[in-house]
């Protein structure tokens, strides 16, 4: 298994890859009020640092894979594509317990000890999604990319594979 080194590093790079491609979202959603040629150079590169990203720790984890272009993702980049909405997921969830908790402390403000032991069940189960998505990114970079062979190919939107 990983060492605390990699771990660190895939904890880290995982934050990145998902707060840029965040960025990305949020700009698209705003792009409608201004000109879109205002925003797309922005979006563009905030979408190639997220893919040089995902290479970098691709490359330092030597998790590497076939590069052919064809109709539908390689192995390698279906990997990342899962890797990135995992990511995207693990931000929300943090965000989403954040919430929980700031309505909670409201609850116990107010002395409302019932909705507070409610909501505190539902943030303790929020941490184990959490987890389970943390053990799903680091089981997908250790221990599934080293199969990546066996792996089927899935179509993905264009903007989700790794440097081209």
């Amino acid at each position: 298994m990983a060492g605390v080194w990699e771990e660190a590093l895939v904890e880290e790079a995982i934050y990145l890859i998902a707060h840029l491609a965040q960025s990305e979202q949020h700009l698209m959603e705003i792009e409608g009020e201004t000109k879109l040629e205002d925003l797309m150079p922005i979006i563009d590169e905030l979408r190639n640092k997220r893919k040089m990203v995902g290479d970098v720790l691709f490359s330092v984890l030597r998790i590497e894979g076939e590069k052919e272009k064809e109709e539908f993702r390689t192995k390698l980049e279906s990997l990342w594509c899962s890797l990135k909405h995992l990511a995207m997921a693990l931000v929300h969830c943090d965000e989403t317990v954040e919430k929980l908790i700031r309505r909670l402390e409201c609850h116990l403000q107010s002395g409302d000890m019932e909705k507070a032991k409610e909501l505190s069940e539902k943030v303790k189960e929020l941490y184990e999604v959490r987890q389970s998505i943390r053990n799903f990114i680091k089981m997908l970079l250790f221990d599934i990319s080293k199969k990546l062979n066996s792996a089927p190919q899935v179509r993905c939107r264009e903007d989700l594979c790794t440097l081209e």
